[in-house]
């Protein structure tokens, strides 16, 4: 009579994962299977694709693993670490929607980490606002707390370790946004990055409908998302303002004053007066929002002007215009000004300088 093989409990322990890594790796291939198809009727639009992640596709002993999984690959790198021994439930999905990523997700009780290995790993930056639809939440980032009940919104910086727990079911959605359009229009958050936007909040919850808007509305372009996500930003800046003063800064971007100042930038007149008359706010809000990029009005102006002569003397095209022509051109109304800050900045005379990058004329 033959014998039966004997399995060891290795043998048996390596089946088992086997299983379990082909079972998740079915659910894996079907879930990108699910994002082309979604690709190939939506045209190609990428930034409308949603991927679906859900824990019922996997056994009850791999759910968590795969959750983790799932977590990471749809907003953010993190850990999570179950919480009660019940048979843990899940759904998560997500999508990238110009430059920011969203994702909408219901659970169970858990818990999710994010430490140092993990933001020096993923590479990730930016802040990550959080709807808190249903349940509660509590969010820890080194010293500072905060509490979210139904409603409320959380902002944390991605760029420090956090921990999120969970005590009860939970429903949220998540957009993971860039630093910049934010901590210009609210740099209080390069402070204290960790905030709590209550329920009453009006500017909370014109906030929480433009994120409602970015989650069950298709985008026709990211363009429209990116546009969606500054008002995100303006109405964070203005729920978290600090007071009169910050509400002051927040009601015009940085962006949009230097642009203006750009454009007038050949124009001698230039000043803080004009652009606040033009921008409709306040000279002392332009003079904020300048010493909020760690300078002032005039010194940006002047620099960008001596830049913009600088590129014009190197330019061979401009070669028979004589350097007060190009000082006037650019704004300065003063050749004496002109030269001592050229030299000034670039430590060679403009004549100098354009003798050196231009080529001698052959005789």
């Amino acid at each position: 009579m033959a014998r039966k093989p004997a399995w060891s409990c290795a043998h048996l322990f390596g089946i088992r994962c086997a299983a379990g890594i082909f079972v998740a790796a079915m659910c894996w291939r079907r879930a990108l299977l699910c994002v082309r198809l979604h690709a190939d009727l939506q045209g190609g639009r990428l930034e409308a694709v949603t991927s679906i992640w859900s824990t019922s596709d996997v056994e009850s002993r791999h759910r968590f693993s795969y959750w983790r999984d799932a977590v990471c690959q749809a907003i953010l790198n993190v850990d999570a670490e179950p919480q009660g021994a019940e048979n843990f439930e899940a759904q998560i999905s997500g999508r990238i929607l110009g430059s920011a990523k969203l994702a909408c997700f219901v659970s169970k009780p858990h818990q999710i980490v994010r430490n140092r290995s993990h933001v020096a790993r993923s590479g990730e930056s930016g802040y990550l606002v959080s709807w808190q639809k249903a349940g509660r939440s509590q969010i820890i980032q080194g010293d500072a707390s905060i509490s979210l009940e139904a409603g409320d919104i959380g902002v944390i910086d991605v760029e420090r370790s956090f921990r999120v727990d969970f005590p009860t079911p939970v429903s949220r959605t998540l957009a993971l946004i860039p630093r910049r359009p934010l901590e210009e229009r609210a740099p209080w958050f390069r402070r204290a990055p960790l905030a709590r936007i209550g329920v009453g909040e009006v500017f909370g919850r014109l906030a929480s409908e433009h994120l409602a808007c970015l989650s069950d509305h298709p985008m026709n372009s990211s363009s429209e998302a990116d546009l969606l996500v500054e008002n995100i930003c303006n109405l964070l800046a203005l729920a978290t303002a600090p007071g009169e003063l910050g509400r002051e800064i927040a009601g015009v971007p940085a962006e949009t004053v230097l642009a203006f100042c750009r454009k007038n930038l050949r124009q001698p007149d230039l000043s803080p007066r004009m652009a606040a008359f033009h921008l409709r706010v306040s000279v002392r809000t332009i003079h904020l929002r300048f010493q909020q990029m760690g300078t002032t009005f005039g010194a940006w102006v002047l620099a960008e002007r001596l830049e913009t002569c600088r590129r014009a003397l190197e330019n061979a095209t401009l070669a028979r215009q004589s350097i007060s022509e190009i000082a006037f051109d650019c704004g300065f109304r003063d050749i004496s000004h002109f030269s001592k800050a050229f030299k000034r900045s670039y430590c060679v005379s403009p004549r100098d300088h354009r003798a050196s990058m231009l080529p001698r004329p052959e005789h």
